[in-house]
């Protein structure tokens, strides 16, 4: 068998299996109509203390409760710390989920992020590559051929050791990534495509030159041309106008860019992230893209919790609820899902809580997740944990009826059979788990 054939019928293989699942999700009836188009993602990689944020203790012993005092929200009954009075005064514009956690061992929690951004099981080797939910929606619903469907800004892969970009669905639905160039590899640039404003131009010749080498190589073969074609579409999203008007925030009035950058420490403990991932993916979601998910900084505070949490938290509490009110303002928010989690929560426990550098380990039984819009209720409360915040004592959820309730909320049917390269047949999520109905409407 020449190089030709094998190509041709490996691609077909590959491509036919593809087009197989494409064909029998968009033919079989929907179970519900979508009440979200977009969905938002803000990654807390590492995981934040939920006893000084979004579940508060105020009646547990000094080294658990810590250095952060509650204060009461607009929802009767929630309480949030100290650090976050931008989203108590619009508690009644989202949902506090404290009953979902991956239950891993403390310790043993490198498979989370994996867990909470699929909805299933996935270890970074040996298990089936489950797909993100952006990618899931690029594949059976993807948005605009102008607009990438699952745009993620700056870094997708935090504590995954690059296992989350890549599943078994392959990379024609792997997330678009928009990050400042890190080295001069141009296939990788041209398998992902990274977004550099002020060097486009620059990518924008090396692109067109690995075009050229592309022709010359193989002209006449109809999958190297498939390929490129590909690489063009990639090409043409990275100069559509809508995409870069979207990026484009000097369009922001400066008064509405202060919101989302007025709380920024001029200097950190630990990284923060950018406050503008806020503002470009609501421009994004504006233009018309489907899915947008970004990290927000580093939250693995083994030592100076509170330190950190000073820095952090009022900065993620300025952000997020201009981002609800951006959203709400503009008639968006009913229809766009607004999420902000990490893979777990921080020990209750506080260690060293006598010295300058007191910190919280990790902790996988108990965290909380924020999530607003596209059909989740406003002003709800849903679970709640012991009298120390350890576990889980009211509505408990494993991670994969976190998961159906999305893929329900944004109109994908979680029964949707996918293959694998293998050609076996996966469910979107594998384990039939309820979904979690208190949280939505």
């Amino acid at each position: 068998m020449d190089r030709r054939d094998f190509l041709r019928i490996g691609g077909l293989g590959l491509c036919g299996v593809g087009a197989l699942d494409l064909i029998r999700a968009q033919a079989s009836p929907a179970k519900n109509k979508a009440k979200a188009k977009h969905l938002i993602v803000c990654w807390l990689g590492g995981g934040p203390p939920h006893l000084d944020m979004f579940d508060m203790k105020p009646d547990a012993p000094e080294e658990y409760r810590g250095l952060f005092k509650p204060i009461q929200t607009k929802v009767t009954g929630l309480q949030v710390g100290e650090l976050l009075p931008e989203m108590a005064k619009r508690a009644d514009k989202y949902t506090v989920i404290r009953s979902v956690s991956t239950l891993n061992k403390p310790g043993d929690h490198s498979q989370a992020p994996l867990y909470w951004l699929t909805g299933n099981p996935r270890l970074i080797t040996g298990s089936d590559e489950y797909p993100m939910y952006g990618s899931v929606v690029n594949k059976l619903r993807p948005g605009p051929s102008d607009l990438p469907t699952f745009a993620v800004l700056d870094e997708i892969d935090v504590h995954t050791h690059n296992a989350l970009s890549r599943s078994f669905l392959g990379s024609a639905h792997s997330p678009f990534v928009m990050q400042p160039l890190k080295d001069k590899d141009a296939v990788t640039r041209m398998l992902t495509p990274q977004l550099d404003l002020p060097a486009f131009d620059k990518n924008a010749g090396l692109l067109k030159k690995l075009d050229t080498k592309l022709r010359h190589d193989d002209s006449q073969d109809e999958l190297i041309a498939g390929l490129d074609q590909d690489q063009q579409t990639a090409f043409n999203l990275l100069r559509s106008p809508k995409l870069r008007q979207a990026l484009d925030i000097s369009k922001e009035p400066p008064k509405s860019v202060d919101r989302f950058t007025r709380n920024k420490p001029a200097k950190a403990r630990y990284p923060i992230g950018d406050p503008l991932h806020f503002l470009v993916a609501r421009r994004l979601v504006e233009a018309g893209v489907p899915v947008v998910h970004f990290n927000l900084g580093y939250w693995d505070w083994h030592g100076d919790n509170f330190t950190a949490g000073k820095q952090q938290i009022p900065m993620f509490d300025a952000c997020l609820a201009a981002l609800l009110d951006d959203l709400d303002d503009r008639g968006l928010l009913d229809s766009t899902i607004v999420l902000a989690l990490g893979e777990m929560g921080r020990k209750p426990k506080i260690d060293n809580p006598k010295a300058a550098g007191a910190g919280r380990d990790h902790w996988d039984y108990a965290q909380f997740v924020i999530a607003a819009g596209g059909g989740f209720n406003r002003g709800c409360v849903v679970g709640a944990t012991d009298k120390l915040g350890e576990r889980v004592t009211d509505k408990f959820y494993k991670v994969e009826s976190f998961g159906r309730t999305l893929y329900h909320l944004l109109g994908v049917d979680t029964d949707t059979v996918l293959h694998t390269p293998a050609s076996r047949p996966v469910k979107l999520i594998a384990e039939d788990a309820p979904m979690i109905k208190e949280a939505i409407s």
